[in-house]
């Protein structure tokens, strides 16, 4: 009796070990390091909308209308980011929208990841003109990726101008019940 009671107390121990180490191994493999990660309420949460970090080897060799729309974006993400730090130090925890995830996502992995490849290709472009020199002053694959580096550019401006719209409406609406809890008080 003493023997079977043992050899399920080791099967059910050798079974916990293994699982454990299953459960890490799962983990691992799909990036999460195991006892690393701390759980956050979604309400605590605040991305911040920072200033674009750019390089200037980002920024050099980029066309000067470019470098003026990254002004823009640059600074109405940082009015974004202002209006959210003073929400916050209010007292109320603005929500993170969709809009203003894919916006974050943009500024700080895909345009700096865009203006390389941007980059990359002109760089490579100018040496197959060098090569090539009847061919035209500005190659179709540097101008199309200029265009391409243009209508992104124009999309991040204009999530950008609508997250500052909605924050803006928001407030008007507070104001707006504030007046009318008011006029009802008198």
């Amino acid at each position: 009796m003493s023997v079977v009671i043992g050899a399920g107390v080791l099967t059910l121990v050798a079974a916990g070990y293994v699982g454990r180490k299953g459960w890490l191994a799962f983990h691992r493999a799909v990036g999460i390091t195991p006892g690393k990660m701390k759980y956050i309420e979604p309400s605590q949460q605040q991305p911040r909308m920072r200033q674009l970090s750019l390089s200037a080897e980002r920024m050099q060799d980029l066309p000067p209308s470019v470098l003026q729309q990254l002004q823009r974006i640059d600074t109405k993400a940082q009015l974004l980011q202002q209006w959210r730090d003073e929400l916050t130090q209010l007292g109320q925890t603005p929500a993170v929208s969709e809009e203003e995830f894919l916006v974050n996502k943009l500024l700080k992995e895909r345009l700096p990841e865009l203006l390389t490849n941007y980059q990359r290709l002109a760089r490579h472009d100018t040496v197959l003109q060098q090569t090539q020199p009847d061919s035209p002053t500005q190659s179709h694959g540097e101008g199309s990726a200029l265009n391409l580096v243009f209508e992104l550019l124009i999309t991040i401006e204009a999530k950008l101008d609508a997250l500052l719209t909605r924050y803006q409406h928001n407030t008007l609406q507070d104001m707006q019940v504030m007046q009318r809890y008011l006029q009802q008080r008198q």
